[in-house]
């Protein structure tokens, strides 16, 4: 009995395995925003996984855009000036907005079309779906029915993913790919206001905390967040991993005029583009809360750029060929990197302060940075070199290096600020 008992689990762990994988066999472009028309890396790629300039065929859903048929127009134009056929390019219209360029067309009155039949099956006759920006909210509500059901058009969407199809999107576009999804709020919201989960209206305030929705969940691998550095939101994201309702293992940050690849049969990540991807990992961390603010502990952080590599399946970090490592070559020598505010020559991003000022720094093992948060309270952000904590890096021209930095350290803690004003030491009398 316990030997029937064991090949009944391991039949249903191999069917349960297959099916995951046959889910997944598609690949994801997944854009921090502001993606760039000249980005050749990002387009290439997103047109090669479609099937190529000759055979790629397109969706394009604008639902989260408030001008949906300048945006479905803007991404056409730029796909076929890398070589894509316009009678191949659709627009599939879904939206929640009206548009003021189309005098003749409310677009607002297309909020229901996740559910008309005919434009599911111009989806699937297509090899690559593409999500515009926007408000990533408008998607969600259009996409997924109020019980969290998929409408038939998202169910078309899926049946092109899950047949080695591309999905891709831009700033909200790719904020729908998680299953757990970010649907806005700035980092010190995050931190002080905590997650909301039940905002019924639109344009959610970026000062009012984390929203929290669900997703359309193309991507398994953790919770998605785009403009990553540019907007300093990775304090947002590391709220929203810790969540105990919508957090997952981990946390993919991509930068603005950057790719997250996802390559569905592989199960593996790479980056396109400009910047980076910054990877959170809550597997060893914990939370705690001090005058009801969170106090988190021991996320690991790593972080990608073009051409790296990671293997979700082992947790693997591949650095771009030629990359060198940064220990023992430290470019930098800085024992005590500067705090940045407004005074300073050198606003310093999470990756700066991750690459020049930690890893390729020989002069510091710890940066320290603080943000106000008001009534004298604020936050203390402190990255640390780990002994498994490695730096990789190669030269550009005119400076701007490449690097790939893998498990460092942070931590995320609630301070109080105190200021006075510096005042003229008393002299003894002689």
């Amino acid at each position: 009995m316990k030997k029937a008992g064991i090949l009944v689990i391991l039949s249903f762990v191999i069917i349960w395995s297959k099916a995951a994988s046959q889910e997944y066999q598609g690949s994801l472009v997944i854009a921090g925003g502001d993606l760039h028309d000249d980005n050749a890396s990002v387009f290439h790629q997103l047109i090669h996984l479609a099937g190529g300039a000759d055979k790629a065929t397109f969706a394009v859903v604008p639902s989260a855009s408030g001008v949906p048929v300048q945006s479905y127009t803007s991404f056409r134009n730029v796909l076929v000036s890398y070589g894509a056929d316009p009678e191949k390019i659709h627009l599939i219209p879904v939206a929640m907005v009206d548009d003021d360029s189309t005098a003749s067309v409310n677009e607002a009155e297309w909020k229901d079309n996740g559910n008309d039949t005919t434009l599911a099956g111009i989806i699937r006759a297509c090899s690559g779906v593409w999500f515009t920006g926007g408000d990533q909210s408008r998607t969600a509500k259009t996409l997924l029915r109020p019980d969290g059901s998929k409408t038939v058009v998202l169910e078309a969407i899926w049946e092109v993913f899950r047949s080695g199809g591309v999905i891709g999107g831009s700033s909200a576009g790719a904020a729908i790919m998680s299953k757990s999804m970010i649907g806005g709020g700035n980092s010190m919201a995050a931190l002080t206001r905590g997650v909301v989960t039940d905002y019924q209206g639109n344009d959610f305030p970026d000062g009012g905390g984390l929203l929290m929705l669900h997703g359309l969940g193309f991507f398994p691998s953790g919770i998605v967040d785009q403009h990553f550095d540019a907007r300093a939101r990775f304090g947002r994201l590391a709220v929203a991993l810790m969540d105990s309702t919508y957090g997952c293992q981990a946390g993919f940050g991509v930068d603005e005029n950057t790719a997250l690849i996802y390559l569905g049969s592989q199960n593996l990540v790479k980056v396109a583009g400009a910047s980076g991807v910054t990877v959170m990992n809550r597997s060893d961390a914990r939370i705690s809360y001090v005058r009801d603010l969170p106090r988190i502990e021991n996320l690991s952080v790593s972080y990608l750029m073009e051409n790296d590599t990671y293997d979700l399946s082992t947790g693997k970090i591949t650095p771009a060929e030629g990359k060198r490592p940064t220990r023992g070559n430290e470019y930098y020598n800085i024992p005590n990197p500067g705090q940045t505010g407004i005074l300073s020559g050198n606003s310093a991003t999470l990756s700066d302060l991750l690459t020049i000022n930690l890893m390729d720094n020989k002069g510091a093992d710890m940066v320290r940075n603080v943000t106000f948060a008001g009534d004298q309270t604020g936050f203390l952000v402190t990255l640390i070199k780990m002994s498994e904590s490695k730096g990789f890096y190669i030269e550009q021209p005119y400076g701007t290096e490449k690097y790939t930095i893998v498990d460092v350290r942070m931590d995320i803690t609630p301070v109080e600020i105190t200021v006075k004003p510096l005042k003229n030491k008393s002299k003894s009398n002689r």
